[in-house]
């Protein structure tokens, strides 16, 4: 692992049952970098963010963190070494205020410092709604606020899983261009997202799904510019 590799993951598989969902699947992610998986429906990549941070026990292969291995460990210690996972379905607590959601994090993953109010100021619509039940919220908002209570624990790489699924065009880009402004902050970012070319204009590099397995890798620009991925993942 070099200095700048914030994550390694080394010859990953992960099973249902008998049936394997990620097969030898290698990976790295630098610090302050965007990396974005692509992949159609099916493909594993939610199963991978799942065996990251700790959902999903793997059946061979390991996962360094800043030089540490994780593999096998609980998501809340994960947290409070600088994963954050921000899951598909949001999952935040609908019967909580958006306040009481934001204040449930206490974690400190000693990464960059987010406040209430940093989230607030990245979120305005968050700040409208600041009294109200999160089961409330439009999706946009519920997603705005998942994303906020996963900077309130400090990270240092988030993963986020499908950010935008659902939402309008106008808040997709609202959601993705935040993540894009947390590398100023210096988080890194482990990003599956089924619009492919927004998360490509975001992202520095990306891997391929297919199957379980990686089959194309390369930066942004490269993966873009490529017939085969344009063809098969971007619809052109």
């Amino acid at each position: 692992m070099s200095n700048n590799t914030l994550l390694e993951i080394s010859d990953l598989s992960v099973c249902y049952g008998r049936v394997t969902a990620v097969r030898n699947v290698s990976l790295t992610v630098g610090s302050g970098e965007i990396v974005a998986i692509l992949g159609a429906n099916g493909a594993g990549k939610t199963t991978l963010l799942n065996a990251i941070s700790g959902i999903l026990a793997p059946q061979s292969g390991s996962i360094l963190y800043a030089g540490k291995q994780i593999t096998g460990m609980k998501p809340w210690a994960l947290s409070r070494i600088g994963l954050s996972h921000v899951p598909e379905g949001r999952e935040i607590f609908p019967g909580m205020t958006v306040e009481a959601n934001l204040k449930l994090i206490d974690v400190d993953g000693g990464g960059s410092k987010f406040s209430i109010d940093d989230v607030l100021a990245m979120f305005p619509r968050l700040a409208e709604r600041f009294d109200q039940m999160a089961g409330g919220l439009s999706g946009g908002e519920q997603q705005m606020l998942a994303i906020g209570r996963g900077l309130m624990a400090s990270p240092k790489l988030v993963l986020f899983d499908e950010p935008s699924l659902g939402l309008s065009p106008m808040l997709s880009k609202t959601v993705l261009s935040a993540i894009r402004r947390l590398k100023e902050r210096g988080i890194s970012s482990l990003l599956v997202e089924q619009n492919m070319r927004a998360a490509l204009k975001i992202a520095d590099r990306g891997y391929v799904l297919r199957i379980g397995r990686i089959t194309a890798e390369g930066s942004a620009r490269e993966m873009i510019e490529s017939p085969d991925i344009q063809r098969a993942y971007l619809g052109l």
